[in-house]
């Protein structure tokens, strides 16, 4: 959370250095900062509810992993096909290095997916599972 709002005010600072200085700056800076001040409060919002493990901070948890994946993949999906689109060589070490990047937002999750997809459906023994919070103690 302290993070997501350190970026934010990062991003903040950069956008209003951007718009007040006369030379113009790189669409390619504004664009991705421009797409961090959307995205940052969503992430700091999403933390504070998780952290005070609300419902919604679950939903936007798992909505907030699967952008952070997306991205990664579509980053790796970029650099395989670079090679073919442009005259930039083939460097393997980089996507390999970008897929363990990715591995943060990967595993947690298609750890949410399970969680998802295993809650309600029947155990062993017929009955459906029970769900416990953490507060009831077992």
């Amino acid at each position: 959370m302290g993070f997501g709002v350190l970026l934010f005010l990062r991003v903040i600072g950069v956008i209003l250095d951007a718009l007040g200085i006369q030379a113009p700056a790189e669409r390619t800076t504004l664009a991705l900062n421009a797409a961090n001040f959307i995205i940052t409060p969503a992430w700091v919002m999403g933390g504070i509810l998780l952290w005070r493990r609300q419902a919604l901070g679950y939903v936007a948890g798992l909505a907030l992993l699967f952008q952070a994946s997306m991205l990664f993949i579509g980053l790796m999906i970029f650099m395989i096909l670079q090679p073919f689109l442009t005259s930039a060589p083939f460097v393997g070490s980089d996507v390999i290095a970008v897929f363990i990047m990715g591995l943060v937002c990967f595993v947690p999750f298609a750890l949410f997916v399970r969680g998802v997809a295993t809650k309600g459906r029947p155990t062993g023994n017929g009955r459906p599972r029970r769900s416990v919070s953490p507060r009831e103690g077992g």
